[in-house]
């Protein structure tokens, strides 16, 4: 029986040494603001990178906020995501394809920390999130 527990940590941390980028898991702690104003009914999950997943359960929308060699991408929406509710979800690969938030000329001004993210989503709005 030990042996059965052994070998499934073992395994469970190959799984998530390689599947550092695409795992996202949930920050319980994290605090979202829109405008300055608090939000709730929004959960944050982030990866090893700090490349953070956005989920607002009341609208059901999801996007994500990946950084490339330090530099931030623009935000999107994933297009394959696989999650387990309110605990962890999986990108298909490393960089996961997106579709822009808002339509052309969107930028989404990405500032990231190891402490915090801030952007502007799709409408315009101001989003910080506070890992921390």
């Amino acid at each position: 029986m030990k042996k059965i527990w052994i070998g499934g940590l073992v395994v469970l941390v190959l799984v998530l040494v390689v599947f550092r980028q695409r795992l996202y898991l949930r920050d319980p702690i994290a605090r979202v603001e829109r405008n300055g104003m608090r939000q709730s009914g929004v959960r944050i999950y982030f990866n090893f990178y700090n490349d953070i997943l956005v989920e607002d359960v009341r609208g059901n929308q999801r996007y994500l906020v990946q950084a490339v060699n330090g530099v931030p991408l623009v935000p999107g929406v994933p297009l394959h995501l696989r999650c387990m509710r309110g605990m962890a979800c999986l990108t298909d690969r490393n960089f996961a394809a997106t579709r822009p938030l808002a339509g052309g000329g969107y930028t989404g001004q990405v500032e990231m920390t190891n402490a915090f993210v801030t952007l502007t989503d799709g409408s315009g709005a101001s989003i910080r999130v506070a890992l921390r």
